[in-house]
């Protein structure tokens, strides 16, 4: 008997250990997924999973782990809804990211309408439309270059919180839609709007939260700037300029210098930066006007979180004289090479070259070198020097089609002159505006890239910069580069590329081409990548290899879809993963690159 219970007593204890096993292997499950690890998680264990910001972490790696949807059955993706704006405009595009939080997706259109929708659904929860209530005075008299966009919301205590083309940041009530404040942080009558999404984010010395959000208005000779606002009245935090001089500027050509911010800055909440890439210095081709390096124009740039100081600066450009803005997301992730793992930003400008640096200081961890370039049409003072990383880019920075414009070939960074030429990368070439990705499952960053050479000429005092307000979107555009650096003219062969780079290594994964020059922002969703093409093919492919998986063409399919040239995202709810991208083109590739047609479709797809 003392045997049997001996052995009794053997057999509980050991199942008491393989039950604190269990649990303890369950809360490492549980633990990893919530920390953002990349363990296949399966949406059908999911009552719901959120999009609750433009790029779903604070770091802009537009990466959900989430596997209901895989490589194994995403060509099985059908449309689950369609939700139309009502605004079809061919000076208008859909640009913007949804946010999806508890079930209820919030999306902009061109003419900063917000809609709230059921996620499962598509049905409409509430609308605020300030063009078509009369809070927003009318487009045409507002200082607007490129199209009618704007790329969407933040959502934060309760309130959901964007910016409009008149410069007013706007707070709505999340379950109404009604206003709660309205701030106007900057002036129409000196060329700003507002067309990128915010950043929401609270910290101990902000509890109440923080609004980071900025202007553009390069082509209008504006001067940079990003401001947080309190998230809860819309007063100014702090405001920090992103020109500074008169060092690097000869005098005060800082104070109308460009350096804007076009797109949403990445937040480190543990290092309490904010991070984000700047536009071109003004005007545009011309640097007669501005001898120096221009600071801190075409610059990766970490600002703190609280006090909006300046924490560190990588110029990508220096004095830039072809427009070669720093317009595409930045992403935060880690690279890890030989066992130490380096908290890294990532970047890719007009130039197409890829830059990683340590986000703690903002120092290359990949080499960067200074290389000679040319210094002719030396009105322009141009730099001797431009700075090329070693990280392979997806992007071609020569010429790898032939020019057949009749217009002479020169080498990349030859200064603007009276003589006209074609350069690669072009004034709309390289990473433009659409945002990048990250999958910490491949350690690769994604991102869109435009092979469109541009031809550039420019005399001793040219002021053609300066758009005229009231004038069409496409004329707004023209003016700022017609005729001293314009759009690729015919015959540049233009094509698009949509990428993986691995991190750790800097080397390039694969890549795809796209008869139209790329257009749309990337998201990873467990194993897939999802982006868009300006003529409203929608595409999954295989995140580790670059297979095509899956595609859908919009226009044919649903009426009124247009370009898919906006940012996709990936959420659970009712247990069911869905894709979401919105369909309504680009402007200035619908008049250069045709076709890229009107539409005002948000679409949902999902496994039916």
């Amino acid at each position: 008997m003392k045997s049997t219970r001996s052995v009794s007593s053997l057999d509980r204890r050991g199942v008491v250990r393989s039950v604190v096993l269990i649990a303890v292997c369950a809360l490492v499950w549980i633990t990893i997924h919530r920390s953002g690890g990349v363990l296949a998680r399966d949406a059908t264990t999911l009552a719901s999973l959120d999009w609750p910001s433009y790029g779903n972490d604070p770091g802009m790696m537009r990466y959900q782990n989430v596997d209901q949807i895989t490589p194994a059955n995403v060509s099985n993706l059908k449309v689950a809804w369609v939700f139309h704006t009502g605004v079809l405009d061919q000076y208008g595009a859909l640009q913007g990211s949804p946010v999806v939080i508890n079930g209820t997706m919030y999306v902009t259109d061109g003419h900063d309408d917000v809609f709230a929708l059921n996620a499962a659904t598509g049905t409409q929860k509430w609308a605020y439309k300030p063009l078509s209530n009369g809070d927003l005075p009318p487009l045409e008299e507002l200082p607007i270059c490129c199209g009618h966009n704007n790329r969407g919301v933040a959502v934060g205590n309760g309130l959901v919180f964007y910016g409009r083309l008149d410069n007013a940041a706007v707070a709505l009530n999340q379950s109404t839609g009604a206003v709660v404040w309205k701030s106007f942080i900057a002036s129409s009558a000196d060329g700003y709007s507002i067309t990128m999404a915010p950043q929401f984010v609270t910290t101990a010395a902000h509890p109440h939260g923080l609004l980071i959000i900025s202007v553009s208005g390069g082509e209008f000779l504006g001067r940079g700037q990003v401001f947080a606002l309190n998230a809860d009245t819309g007063s100014i935090v702090w405001r920090t300029f992103t020109t500074v001089g008169p060092a690097g500027w000869g005098g005060d050509a800082y104070l109308k210098g460009g350096g804007l911010l076009w797109n949403v800055p990445a937040i480190d909440t543990t290092l309490k930066q904010v991070v984000f890439a700047t536009g071109n210095p003004t005007r545009d081709v011309s640097g007669e006007e501005r001898p120096g390096n221009n600071p801190y124009t075409d610059t990766i740039m970490a600002l703190d979180l609280d006090t909006g100081a300046i924490k560190w600066t990588f110029q990508e450009v220096h004095h830039d004289i072809w427009d070669y803005d720093g317009a595409q997301t930045v992403t935060l992730f880690n690279v890890v090479q030989n066992g130490v793992t380096t908290p890294a930003v990532g970047h890719c400008g007009k130039t197409a070259q890829y830059y990683i640096l340590n986000r703690a200081t903002g120092t290359p961890i990949f080499p960067v070198t200074e290389v000679p370039v040319p210094t002719n049409s030396t009105f322009q003072h141009p730099s001797p020097t431009q700075p090329y990383s070693s990280v392979e880019t997806v992007a071609p920075t020569t010429f790898v089609r032939p020019n057949e414009t009749g217009i002479p070939s020169a080498p990349s960074y030859t200064p603007p002159g009276p003589d006209r030429t074609l350069q690669v990368p072009g004034a709309q070439g390289g990473c433009e505006w659409p945002a990048a990705a990250f999958s910490p499952r491949t350690q690769f960053v994604y991102y869109p890239a435009r092979y469109e050479p541009s031809a550039f000429h420019s005399v001793p005092d040219n002021d053609s910069q300066t758009p005229i307000p009231g004038q069409d979107p496409l004329a707004t555009l023209g003016s700022s580069l017609t005729p001293f650096g314009t759009p690729a003219p015919t015959g540049t062969n233009a094509f698009g590329i949509y990428g993986a780079t691995n991190v750790n290594t800097g080397k390039v994964a694969w890549r795809i081409n796209t008869p139209q020059p790329a257009t749309s922002g990337m998201m990873v969703a467990g194993d897939l990548v999802f982006f868009g093409e300006t003529n409203g093919e929608f595409h999954a492919a295989n995140a580790a290899t670059g297979q095509q998986l899956f595609t859908f063409n919009g226009p044919n399919q649903v009426t009124n879809a247009g370009g898919s040239a906006a940012g996709p995202v990936a959420y659970v709810t009712n247990g069911r993963e869905f894709i979401a991208d919105e369909f309504g083109g680009n402007v200035t590739d619908r008049f250069n690159y045709p076709p890229s047609p009107v539409g005002d479709a948000v679409i949902a797809f999902s496994l039916q």
